[in-house]
Order: C-alpha cells, then sequence, then structure tokens
C-alpha cells in the first residue's frame, strides 16, 4: 500500500489486522462559474444579496478575503463574480475594498498577492490587517472576552467575509466567523480565546461545547456580517460547493456539507492508525505535518498509537512550537496558566494532551534525537512503527490507514467520537 509522502510516496504492507482504510467519498467536480450562480439564486437564510444593497444602499462595502496562509483555489473569479454582483446591485466601484484576515500572519508580498487575488489586487483597495493597530472595542462575549478588531471594517456600511470550510484543531471548523475572530481582530482579542485550547470541549470537528467556536460566533454577532460567501473544496483543493447568505445560517450548511462529503464511516475504534500528512504541502515541515494527528485521533481507542507519516522537507517548522515541545515535559505543558499561552506556539498545549496519552510514532526525513526529545518516537520506516505497536499490543491489533489526516472526518457508529482525553 502507497502513502503520499513529500512528492511522492512510501509503500508499506497493511498489518493482518487492517480493518479498512479511512477516505471521503469521491465527489463530483463542476465548474467553478456553475457553482457561483447555482449559490447566488439558493441564499441561505436571508432574502438575497442584491436586494440587501438596493433595500440598504451602503456608501461602502467591505470585503473580507482569506490570506496566503488558508489560500483558496479559483479564489479571483470567485471574487471577481461577487463584486460583479455588488456593482449590479448599484454599488460603485471605488468604494468596494477588500480587507485581508492575517490574523496574527505576516504580510504578504507583491506577488503573494497577485497570485491570490489576481487583477483584483491592481483595480481595488487591499488593506492588510495589523492585529497591533488600527482597532475599535465593539464589545464583550458571554465569557467575558473583549473583542477588538479592524477600525475600517467596523465602520464600514456593508461587510461580506469570505473563507474557506475545512477541519480546524481549535475552531472546530474553519471558515463562517473566523474571518472576523482571528481574521481581522486584535491580538489580545486573538491570544485570550486561542489560549483557551487548554479546556475541555476544544477539539477538531466539535462545535458545541467548545469556547473557542463559541466565543468566535459570538464575535461575528457583534460585528454583524452582512452576507457570507464560503467554499468547500475537495482533498485534492478543487471548488466542490460555495454557500452564501446569513453569516451564521451559511456556514452551519457548509459545515454540514463538509461533514457529509468528507465524513467516512469507521466500523469500529482501532489499536493503531497509521496517517499520512497527505503529502506535500501538508508535510512541508513538522508544524504542519503533525497536524493529521488531530483527525486521525478520532479513529483511535482511548490510548491507541499513531504512526505519522510526512517528509518535513523544509524541517521543523515553527520556532515556538518546537521550543516549547523541547524544553517543558508534557505535564507542564498541559497545566500552563491560560493568562501566559502566546500565539505561535499555542500548537504545543493541544500536541502535549495527545502525547500524554497516545504514543505518536513518525516517519520523516528529520533528526531522530530531536523527535525524541520533543516526545515523539521515530521510525526510519512504517514497517518499524508497526512492528513495534504489535510488540506492545499484540498481534490481533486493529488498525486504521488514513491517508489524508486532513481531509476526512472519521464516524463512528454514525456520530462523531468527539469525548476524548484531548477535550471532552
Amino acid at each position: 500500500m502507497d502513502l503520499k509522502y513529500g512528492k511522492g510516496s512510501i509503500r508499506f504492507e497493511p498489518p493482518p489486522g487492517m480493518m479498512g482504510v479511512v477516505k471521503p467519498r469521491t465527489a463530483e467536480v463542476r465548474p467553478v462559474g456553475v457553482l457561483l450562480k447555482e449559490s447566488f439564486s439558493s441564499q441561505v437564510g436571508q432574502t438575497g444579496l442584491s436586494r440587501a444593497l438596493r433595500m440598504n444602499k451602503p456608501g461602502d462595502v467591505v470585503i473580507i478575503v482569506s490570506d496566503i496562509t488558508r489560500k483558496i483555489s479559483n479564489y479571483e473569479a470567485i471574487l471577481s463574480f461577487l463584486v460583479a454582483e455588488l456593482v449590479d446591485a448599484g454599488v460603485d466601484e471605488k468604494n468596494i475594498n477588500f480587507v485581508v484576515a492575517l490574523g496574527t500572519h505576516r504580510r504578504h508580498t507583491d506577488s503573494e498577492s497577485r497570485q491570490l487575488y489576481g487583477r483584483l489586487h491592481d483595480e481595488f483597495d487591499f488593506i492588510e490587517h495589523d492585529c497591533h493597530r488600527d482597532l475599535v472595542t465593539i464589545g464583550q462575549t458571554s465569557t467575558g472576552l473583549a473583542v477588538s478588531i479592524n477600525q475600517r471594517v467596523q465602520e464600514a456600511d456593508f461587510v461580506i467575509a469570505t473563507g474557506r470550510v475545512g477541519f480546524h484543531y481549535l475552531a472546530g471548523y474553519s471558515g463562517g466567523r473566523k474571518s472576523i475572530l482571528p481574521g481581522v481582530a486584535a491580538y489580545e482579542t486573538i491570544r485570550s480565546n486561542h489560549s483557551k485550547l487548554v479546556r475541555n470541549g476544544v477539539f477538531v470537528g466539535k462545535r458545541e461545547g467548545n469556547i473557542i467556536a463559541e466565543e468566535m460566533a459570538e464575535a461575528g454577532r457583534l460585528l454583524t456580517v452582512d452576507f457570507l460567501l464560503n467554499v468547500v473544496e475537495t482533498p485534492d483543493r478543487e471548488t466542490a460547493r460555495i454557500f452564501c447568505g446569513h453569516h451564521e445560517h451559511a456556514f452551519e450548511e457548509a459545515v454540514d456539507y463538509l461533514i457529509m462529503a468528507r465524513g467516512s464511516r469507521i466500523p469500529e475504534l482501532a489499536d493503531c492508525a497509521i496517517v499520512s500528512a497527505g503529502g506535500y504541502p501538508g508535510d512541508r515541515d513538522f508544524y504542519h505535518a503533525h497536524k493529521a494527528m488531530n483527525l486521525a485521533m478520532l479513529c483511535l481507542n482511548p490510548h491507541g498509537s499513531i504512526i505519522l507519516a510526512g517528509e518535513c522537507a523544509d524541517g521543523f517548522g515553527n520556532e515556538k512550537f518546537m521550543e516549547l515541545m523541547l524544553n517543558n515535559k508534557l505535564d507542564e505543558l498541559i497545566h500552563y496558566p491560560e493568562e501566559k499561552i502566546e500565539v505561535g506556539g499555542h500548537r504545543a498545549y493541544l500536541t502535549a494532551k495527545i502525547l500524554k496519552d497516545h504514543r505518536v510514532y513518525v516517519c520523516a526525513d528529520l533528526d531522530s534525537a530531536i523527535l525524541k526529545r520533543m516526545k515523539f518516537t521515530p521510525i526510519q520506516n512504517i514497517q518499524q512503527g508497526i512492528d513495534a505497536v504489535v510488540r506492545e499490543n499484540g498481534s490481533d491489533l486493529k488498525t486504521l490507514v488514513v491517508p489524508d489526516g486532513g481531509a476526512v472526518l472519521p464516524l463512528f457508529n454514525g456520530r462523531k467520537k468527539v469525548v476524548l482525553a484531548t477535550g471532552g
């Protein structure tokens, strides 16, 4: 059996106790123009964009767009269609601005912006959000989180949020309200929200009872997003569906579709999950590759093992994450005070919770000594990991293979298994 590894693949012999392969359904891919027309003709939860614009006659419109780290396929075509709808409804082009939802990320280079937004970057004003300046406080969530956001966004007469809906290890799902928090929020708002990852209920695929997701949703309500356009892509990054309309209802429909399209039922929980990060760019470095553990965790028994494959040609990646993993014991990370958790290294705390209960074997082109210091178990190939798990659990090992750990949601008995030691 082959697993994606960098820009190639690695082969291994499936163990005798393999129960199956966890992969999403094969989706029909249609032209993006067709998908856009379908979406705008059946907008979710409101009367329609054109009617809202003609009724409200906004003096200016702000479109929040994703940055290079959340790259969207066909983005120029999608945004161009949206602009055409605005103009047809009477909005003057000079009154349309784009705000790039950088969150805490670095600014774009010109080539990155043109790669993402195409000709639109030269024809319209693009404002890159800065989480440290030009901010205004718009209120507090029910949890006491002070929400401060980009002043240009807050002052706009009409706000449109765009993005991609996928699986997210803190928010449950990306897209929707994430355009506001963290997208155009202040650093301290983002830090305080993300630092709650140490609490129970925070996990991939979980919305209800997930305080991070709930705070993000409340931030979207405080701002009052006027229209949402979100896409769902296939695992191969082609546009599968487009959802638009009410900023919460359209997002929920997109999430429901994602679960249907990317969900895969499993017969029972496994003792071991063999997981690929999906090849390049998903395994470009260890920081990105190791996130494939999150969805794979949903396959496992409470103390099951993970065998993770990812080339990591660019090394370990995020330095703050690496520093925290190298210099702290797992219990120290798990019980680290919320008020001291900073954005950038926050991923280390969730990883520590996983490693506390699960042995994770890593097949990667990385320094084995460093992996060991980070509390992972390095292996030279997949078979070496299988042999080690068999020694620990016996030959009747129950195994599942996850060829793309970031693309599929394992479903157990028709429902998501989200009550885990890594988040209640």
